[in-house]
C-alpha cells in the first residue's frame, strides 16, 4: 500500500516538474534570463506537500471510520491500516521538508 502511494507521489512530482519547465529565452527578450532551476528543491517541496495532504486525508478517513455515529454501528477494526499509513506519510513529509530546507540553504 505504501509503495503504491510513494509511486503515485513520484509520478505527480515528475509531472509537475515536467510541466513547470522553464521556457527558452529569446534573443530579443526584454527581460533578464531566468535563474538556474533547482529541480531537487522543487521536487522535495512538491513531495512534502503531497505527503502532508495524503497523511491528513488518511487520518480523517480513519477518524471517520472510528466514529460510531458515522459508521452507524460502531468500530469493528476495518480501517486499522490507515493510521500507520498516515504516520509513515507524515514522516515522509517531514523528511522531504527537511531535505528541501537543506537544499534551499546550501
Amino acid at each position: 500500500m505504501i509503495f503504491k502511494i510513494l509511486m503515485l507521489l513520484l509520478v505527480v512530482a515528475g509531472l509537475v516538474y515536467w510541466i513547470r519547465q522553464p521556457r527558452g529565452v529569446q534573443a530579443a527578450a526584454p527581460y533578464a534570463p531566468a535563474r538556474p532551476r533547482r529541480p531537487a528543491f522543487v521536487a522535495l517541496c512538491v513531495a512534502a506537500a503531497i505527503s502532508a495532504v495524503a497523511s491528513a486525508l488518511s487520518v480523517v478517513l480513519w477518524m471517520g471510520s472510528v466514529a460510531g455515529g458515522v459508521t452507524g454501528g460502531g468500530y469493528r477494526g476495518e480501517a486499522d491500516f490507515l493510521l500507520p499509513v498516515a504516520g509513515s506519510l507524515l514522516a515522509l513529509a517531514v523528511a522531504c521538508a527537511v531535505g528541501a530546507f537543506l537544499k534551499r540553504r546550501g
